[in-house]
């Protein structure tokens, strides 16, 4: 078992028989996300009908972007409200700090001084088959009416289909995607055609799109099979020109934390090379 913010978390084991019944109940787990607040968290949404006051959302998804997000955004000032947690096994390593590849957890993070800046960390790749339980679990807690919600997330330029060769482009770029409901023009030119974004990202984006939510996408596409200092500051124009700008504090670390994080990930895709 495993426990956070005071509750149990039910674990898989894998010392399990190799039966259908036991294989269907262990794909059910672990397509179903859990989401475990804080009791700060709750005491906030009793005060505001049920759910957490929000102006800027921010959903990083894998490695690059969150990499960003810790080095940019939440180095200062920031406390954890929630984990979103699926798929856990007994042998699984997982931290509060999000610094091991290995995580298979999501965090949010609320800023100390401004409680309606609300960041989700997730280190980890969520499955499509877990993506639609991400999205119920967290936006349904979150009162989005008025809120901004910038989405970031990577691809390996291999994925990306252009009129010119790839070798002909500055690498790594940005593309993005909106709902209909952000009037604005992106940071970024709009992901070409027949071009798409699939898992988490792509779930989030329809939620907002649904249910009317202001919410732009950004992809950093890159060249990088791991990640890199350029891969995660590609994503720097979104705190020089979007709402983000507003909440960002100086980071005179940013290059230790980049080199940092891009160390760990070596280490980690190396490790039995």
């Amino acid at each position: 078992m495993a426990t956070f913010f005071g509750e149990v978390l039910p674990v898989i084991s894998r010392a399990v028989e190799e039966d259908d019944d036991n294989d269907s109940e262990s794909e059910f787990f672990e397509s179903r996300v859990t989401a475990l607040w804080t009791r700060a968290a709750k005491q906030s949404m009793s005060e505001s009908e049920g759910k957490l006051p929000c102006e800027i959302l921010i959903i990083a998804v894998g490695p690059a972007a969150t990499g960003f997000i810790q080095t940019y955004v939440i180095h200062k000032n920031y406390e954890i409200i929630a984990g979103l947690f699926s798929g856990l096994h007994e042998d699984d390593i997982n931290t509060l700090s999000q610094k091991t590849p290995t995580d298979k957890s999501c965090f949010l993070y609320r800023k100390k001084d401004c409680p309606k800046i609300l960041v989700c960390q997730c280190n980890i790749t969520v499955t499509p088959e877990q993506a639609f339980s991400f999205t119920e679990q967290l936006f349904p807690s979150i009162n989005l009416e008025d809120a901004y919600v910038s989405l970031l997330c990577s691809a390996h330029t291999s994925e990306y289909k252009a009129d010119i060769p790839i070798s002909d482009m500055e690498v790594p770029f940005l593309r993005s995607l909106r709902s209909t409901k952000y009037l604005g023009t992106p940071l970024a030119p709009y992901v070409d055609q027949p071009n798409i974004v699939t898992g988490l990202p792509a779930q989030c984006l329809s939620y907002c799109q649904v249910n009317k939510v202001i919410a732009v996408l950004y992809v950093c596409y890159t060249d990088s099979i791991q990640v890199d200092s350029p891969t995660m500051r590609c994503f720097l124009p979104l705190i020089q020109s979007t709402p983000i700008k507003d909440i960002v504090e100086k980071n005179p670390k940013a290059d230790e934390m980049l080199r940092t994080i891009v160390d760990l990930h070596t280490k980690h895709n190396t490790l039995y090379l």
